[in-house]
């Protein structure tokens, strides 16, 4: 049984950013093994359009996935993209998705329709959201080359979706099974791997580690984090003791800069007393002196940046034996409140775990390190140690809302970020 507290209002100091380290990642947008993230706010809106539409294979399209290779981005900045090549004569509009085929099978069986929708009614939240059309996401040349984010290894099926004038899907499609390959670890990659001890002190200047273990999750693109808060009881009065193994998170590796990223990001959803919960890996931030924003007077306390894909926090090795590295705080712009519009320019003070049951964010750990945290490396671990088998709960459609890994990256750059207020959390649930 998990067990969730209150979080306390606190004061600390504002822990010393690696900016230049933080601002030289480019945020992979995570996707775990069974091809599920973040189920990103709730179940699907709706969707769908006309309701005679039927599928149709349309057999003069085409979607062929081409490889790998690099792209420079405007700031000179070398990222690993997938390349697709793509054909759709006569379409006005068009969608370009990847899944897993097992998340497929799990959630679709054969129904593409059904699917076709679902990513309908996410586009549909999406423009909404922003006030934009659902036309504005999509695409139109007859035959196209396309740039995505990097995707996980392994099996794969892609999707052409047509799309009308007025942004409904048709139910024309094109499809294809590909495979995507793992790169060869480097040994920068590989430097991270093992087991370390991990230690900050928390806001009343007690120390607080974790014995943790980093294991591969993506050659030269991602590591497992196990045991993350395993340690000294959550609540003074109580005598439970968190068991981090019972969760895990991922890690992020730069090329660039050697350095390994933590990232904020959708764990798992689950079942407790009949409340259902989605559990994520956020960062929090200290405010330190009333600030007032919109009229609205902010206290003193710590507040949760609720919103995924962040970087967190920087590791970055500080010795010439590479068996230490410390952790920092990266830079983030708060949101104080819904209207909100300049912002808070401020560090991210420390991060953990949080379940959101639909009204409110709540915590796991009381006690957990600020930044600035220490890393001590206790023990090395093969190249390609195995990933612990822990069972996940089962994908559900709402934890389908990002599991699609592609983000066209000629269009990044153009496309508005989430506009994540901070929160401070409440509530206490057992």
């Amino acid at each position: 049984m998990k067990t969730i507290v209150r979080i306390c209002a606190m004061a600390a100091a504002a822990a010393l950013c690696l900016i230049t380290a933080c601002d030289r990642h480019q945020p992979y947008r995570p996707n775990n093994p069974s091809g599920t993230v973040n189920p990103g706010g709730g179940n699907n809106p709706g969707g769908g359009g006309s309701t005679t539409v039927k599928a149709k294979l349309m057999t003069n399209w085409t979607i062929q996935y081409k490889g790998r290779e690099d792209y420079t981005e405007d700031n000179g900045y070398i990222s690993r993209v997938e390349h697709f090549h793509v054909e759709a004569p006569g379409a006005a509009y068009y969608l370009v998705r990847t899944i897993n085929p097992d998340v497929f099978q799990n959630n679709y069986g054969t129904d593409v329709l059904k699917f076709f929708k679902d990513e309908q009614g996410y586009l549909e939240q999406d423009a909404n959201n922003y006030n934009e059309n659902v036309t504005d996401y999509l695409y139109t040349s007859d035959k196209t080359e396309l740039l995505f984010d990097r995707i996980r290894h392994g099996s794969w099926k892609a999707f052409v979706i047509g799309f009308d004038a007025r942004g409904k899907i048709t139910g024309e499609y094109a499809t294809c099974n590909f495979t995507s390959r793992e790169d060869t670890p480097t040994a920068a990659f590989n430097r991270w791997l093992g087991k370390w001890m991990i230690s900050g002190q928390d806001p009343d200047g007690k120390l607080v580690s974790y014995n943790i273990e980093i294991v591969s999750s993506e050659a030269n693109f991602a590591y497992f984090v196990y045991d993350w808060e395993t340690g000294e009881s959550i609540d003074s009065n109580d005598g439970t003791q968190m068991n981090g193994s019972e969760d895990w998170f991922e890690t992020f590796f730069e090329p660039s800069n050697g350095n390994m990223y933590f990232m904020s990001q959708y764990i798992q959803s689950y079942k407790e007393d009949n409340v259902n919960y989605d559990q994520f890996f956020f960062g929090n931030i200290v405010v330190n002196g009333h600030i007032v924003v919109d009229g609205q007077l902010i206290k003193n306390g710590e507040y949760i940046i609720p919103e995924e894909n962040l970087d967190i926090a920087a590791a970055q090795m500080t010795d010439l034996e590479n068996r230490l590295a410390t952790v920092n705080g990266c830079a983030v712009t708060a949101y104080m409140t819904d209207t909100d519009q300049v912002g808070y320019d401020t560090e991210f003070t420390s991060m953990q775990y949080f379940a959101d049951n639909g009204d409110e964010i709540l915590k796991f750990n009381l006690n957990v390190p600020q930044f600035p945290l220490t890393m001590a490396k206790t023990a090395d671990s093969a190249p390609h140690a195995a990933a612990r088998a822990i069972a996940r709960t089962p994908v559900t459609k709402q934890a389908l809302r990002h599991h699609i890994q592609l983000r066209d990256v000629e269009r990044k750059d153009a496309r508005k970020t989430q506009h994540a207020v901070a929160r401070m959390a409440a509530g206490t649930v057992k």
